[in-house]
């Protein structure tokens, strides 16, 4: 994958997260009302630029990816326990946002990592009321180290079952793996699966898988640059940095690292570390 493209993946995921993360639990806005620029406050009291879990998480993920040159399961959890448990890879040394599902299977294995005998790293739960949209933020580092689209789908496959085990956020982490791997949001419309001229009302932004992945290419497919996606992913509120996240991949792969406006890159919280960590993630030949 080209360079540029690989860092706009990486970086539109942390943009999009804290863009939106001042909305998560807000009820959507109107186009006249939308939240354009970073700002402070929400449920978490971020600060400008600040991400939340959806970051933690993909950068926990690439780290261990880079140190392992390899999918390493139980590397991949250690990590993030470290960010649930110590506040590794979080921009105020706590973690301070994490969903419910990713929570339960983060203890699970937390109990067991001083017992190696009952090491086990894939805690997903299967239920699909357990079908929440926990994996499919975190995509980008497996798809910037992926061989060829199977290796992507493999991949995502994995890193979704750490954490969600269900059928449905498996089949939306697939797709959106080919997606974002073949580069098939080129096209713009291919994969789309909503009707372009859908009711805003009508576009969701909750919690569960499909939700967030119709919601963030919805935003994708209505508009044409980096910004004005982002802008449409997290103003519909309520789940709205995970959203972000999600569409600020989409973006990113598609209008690349140069094309994101500078005003994001300056104003992101820890942009060098992240674009160090995805330029390593990118030069890393894999095992």
């Amino acid at each position: 994958m080209d360079i540029d493209k690989s860092i706009g993946m990486f970086l539109g995921l942390a943009i999009g997260d804290a863009l939106g993360a001042p909305l998560e639990f807000k009820e959507a806005s109107l186009p006249d009302k939308f939240l354009k620029k970073f700002t402070t406050g929400g449920a978490h009291n971020v600060s400008i630029g600040e991400w939340t879990d959806d970051t933690s998480m993909a950068l926990a993920m690439a780290k261990s990816l880079i140190e392992k040159q390899s999918f390493d399961a139980d590397d991949i959890m250690q990590k993030f326990c470290n960010w649930y448990l110590k506040g590794e890879y979080s921009t105020r040394g706590r973690c301070f946002d994490i969903g419910g599902t990713v929570a339960v299977a983060l203890r699970s294995y937390s109990k067991t990592l001083d017992n190696e005998e009952y090491l086990q790293p894939y805690r997903g739960r299967t239920g699909e009321d357990t079908s929440g949209k926990g994996a499919l933020m975190r995509m980008a580092p497996v798809i910037m180290i992926a061989k060829n689209s199977s290796h992507a789908v493999q991949l995502a496959t994995q890193q979704t079952m750490l954490t969600h085990g269900s059928n449905l956020c498996i089949q939306y982490s697939i797709m959106l793996a080919e997606e974002l791997y073949e580069g098939s949001t080129l096209a713009k419309y291919d994969n789309y699966k909503l009707p372009l001229d859908i009711n805003l009302n009508e576009v969701m932004s909750g919690g569960f898988v499909k939700e967030t992945y119709e919601a963030a290419w919805w935003a994708f497919s209505t508009t044409n640059s980096f910004e004005d996606c982002i802008i449409k992913a997290v103003n519909r509120g309520h789940d709205a940095d995970t959203t972000g996240a999600v569409a600020g991949m989409i973006a990113g792969r598609f209008y690349g690292h140069e094309n994101i406006p500078q005003y994001f890159k300056d104003n992101l919280m820890w942009y060098k570390e992240l674009v160090k960590t995805a330029k390593d993630l990118s030069n890393t030949v894999f095992k």
